[in-house]
């Protein structure tokens, strides 16, 4: 009896990668070509090409235009599908047609999915020490016009950002959990833990550098200079989830809770529920940083103990 061959066999983890960036690059221009020509009649949004533009030069007055708010955030929708979901699914299925190369079929308690929330929501105050530790890097003064441009890239990044959190509709509050915090959560989880860290372990042999990789590649292509450390770090923590649970879905729901925090919380403060405001640059106490670094170690130590307990096959 002959062994059954796939599409991908006895091709080399580099070309494999290749293969995933093409598809990636295909469907990602498809769904977001699709995605504009369905915002006209969807939401009666004419210029689209200028629409972007204006919610970074003026986002006050797009954020009171509902129809105009809801267009962005349905090309954002349609980009993130077309170039997380819809390429890792078609490469998986390549890669193992009929298997679970993305180990989402692996059973794992629920203790490690709550765990996996805990250990990154004490991660938080760390992460955003390197996010202001990040901030004081600078450029040499003869790359002061890239820097420049690095700055406006992420300024208007920042005003699309938070422009998609003002949520003066209760319904707004679950557009914004599926386009700012389930979707992206799938897709990149999909795309640089299930696809590119198990590729980059089939080439290296090596798991720490597989992690530290994909989440050098996670944190680059959000193109965020400033911000490379802290969604280094952050890549690489939800990377070990995988690693250590042996699923998916423990970095997808880590990750999904995570951004589904801050949208919860943006609303809260909007509707003067809460005064904290996650959207505020003001630094935590050290104090707090200290207590929530010790408690993640701790949370990272039960996980491990867990693991000890039941281990999967990675």
């Amino acid at each position: 009896m002959t062994q059954r061959r796939y599409l991908l066999d006895g091709m080399h983890p580099f070309l494999q990668l290749l293969f995933l960036a093409s598809i990636t690059l295909i469907a990602s221009a498809s769904f977001t070509l699709l995605g504009m020509y369905l915002v006209r009649p969807l939401f009666g949004v004419t210029a689209i090409d200028t629409l972007t533009q204006s919610a970074i030069d003026n986002p006050e007055s797009i954020a009171s235009n509902a129809a105009e708010v809801n267009a962005l955030k349905f090309l954002q929708f349609m980009a993130s599908f077309g170039t997380f979901i819809i390429p890792t699914l078609m490469f998986a299925f390549a890669k193992f047609p009929g298997g679970d190369f993305l180990r989402l079929n692996v059973r794992t308690p629920f203790l490690f999915a709550f765990l996996g929330i805990l250990i990154l929501v004490s991660s938080t105050p760390f992460i955003d020490f390197t996010y202001e530790v990040n901030q004081m890097l600078k450029f040499p003064s003869f790359m002061s016009g890239m820097e420049k441009q690095i700055q406006d890239a992420e300024n208007a990044s920042d005003q699309l950002t938070l422009l998609f959190l003002k949520t003066p509709r209760k319904a707004d509050l679950g557009i914004n959990l599926l386009v700012l915090a389930i979707i992206p959560a799938i897709g990149e989880e999909l795309m640089f833990r299930g696809c590119i860290q198990q590729l980059m372990k089939e080439w290296t042999k090596k798991i720490h550098v597989a992690v530290w990789v994909s989440a050098a590649i996670f944190s680059f292509v959000h193109f965020e200079f400033y911000g490379f450390l802290p969604r280094l770090l952050l890549g690489a923590l939800l990377g070990y989830l995988f690693v250590w649970s042996g699923s998916l879905w423990i970095p997808i729901i880590a990750h999904a809770f995570n951004n589904g925090a801050q949208v919860v919380l943006a609303y809260l403060h909007e509707h003067h529920i809460i005064q904290f405001d996650v959207t505020s640059d003001n630094p935590l106490p050290v104090y707090l940083t200290i207590v929530a670094t010790i408690l993640c170690a701790a949370f990272i130590y039960a996980f491990r103990k867990l693991e000890s307990r039941k281990r999967f096959i990675y």
